[in-house]
């Protein structure tokens, strides 16, 4: 099977639906250059830019918007030739979507069966469009886009579908585990207090493989839960941990079946960019960063502060 990869990134999809709030969001809290589509009969739709990365924002009347979820909905890839796809799709097994006809903006356009990559719309198109962004009046805070998070059921799986039958690089692989370290206090009346520490005890479930997928300028972090959905504290309400990022995952899964979760951010200055945005209203589930995958740092901002997107800041320094 032919390994060099089927494309290169066209966009990310957003489908938002205020595109005025996604505007302030994203240009003037997260400091992104943006730009406007010109006019289409899918309706209106801006761009962003981070790093390399275009993002491209539709309403929820669009067409785009009936292929995929709101929030983060899809991901588009420029090829040169659609014919050539349709061939490599098939010998992946990947199903193309029957009403393929009609892409991003009107442009000629195939997609991908969902429920064959991952419950993610991939979108593949010949031509792309001239933009001209406007950048912040104001220093950036992000430097491009680090990752685009996705649950799944099966690593091997997505393995198989991205890197073996897409030709992306799989950079690596990670397993995130939880353990308990059990403290020993005896108390008496007279002699007073001594506690010892025991050996750690894994937290039976508590823990996720996670696949780190090359695409352009950013990763597929492809994440398989390691158990069923075990939230002890409500998502949001205390700072991330391996246990609750586990746990969001299989509840995304139970809820939502496989598919985009979030994107990650890559920021040169994680205290900067926390500060900054706290200080204009969008509330961190991670007020202090705390450790990522791959040696990073990273602080989630709460969804609810960023119109139902997740999101979230990571600081790391490339492996020598």
């Amino acid at each position: 099977m032919d390994r060099s990869p089927i494309g290169v990134v066209e966009h990310v999809g957003l489908v938002m639906r205020d595109l005025d709030a996604g505007r302030r969001l994203f240009h003037e809290q997260l400091r992104l250059p943006i730009a406007e589509y010109p006019g289409s009969a899918d309706g209106e739709a801006f761009a962003l830019k981070a790093g390399d990365t275009t993002v491209r924002v539709v309403s929820m009347d669009s067409s785009e918007a009936r292929r995929g979820r709101p929030g983060l909905s899809h991901v588009a890839f420029k090829v040169p030739s659609l014919g050539r796809v349709e061939e490599k799709l098939k010998k992946a097994g990947i199903g193309i979507a029957p009403d393929s006809g009609s892409g991003s903006g009107g442009r000629k356009a195939l997609w991908s069966e969902p429920a064959t990559t991952l419950g993610i719309p991939l979108q593949f198109v010949e031509a792309s469009v001239d933009l001209r962004f406007t950048a912040s009046d104001r220093p950036p805070l992000i430097a491009r886009v680090d990752h685009l998070g996705i649950a799944c059921r099966d690593s091997r799986r997505a393995q198989d579908v991205y890197v073996d039958g897409l030709g992306w690089p799989l950079e690596t692989t990670q397993t995130d585990s939880e353990f308990l370290i059990p403290i020993e206090v005896t108390s008496n009346d007279k002699y007073g207090a001594t506690s010892h520490t025991r050996a750690p005890i894994p937290t039976v479930g508590a823990g996720l493989i996670a696949l780190f997928v090359t695409v352009g300028d950013f990763d597929l972090e492809i994440m398989q839960p390691l158990s069923a959905a075990t939230i002890r504290v409500p998502l949001g309400t205390i700072p991330g941990s391996v246990g609750q990022d586990q746990g969001a995952i299989a509840q995304a899964l139970d809820k939502r079946g496989e598919g985009l979760l979030h994107i990650g951010f890559k920021t040169p200055d994680m205290r900067n960019a926390i500060k900054t945005v706290s200080d204009q209203g969008i509330r961190m589930i991670d007020p202090v960063s705390r450790p990522g995958a791959r040696n990073s740092q990273i602080a989630f901002m709460d969804r609810r502060t960023t119109e139902g997107i997740l999101l979230h800041f990571v600081e790391r320094k490339a492996v020598d």
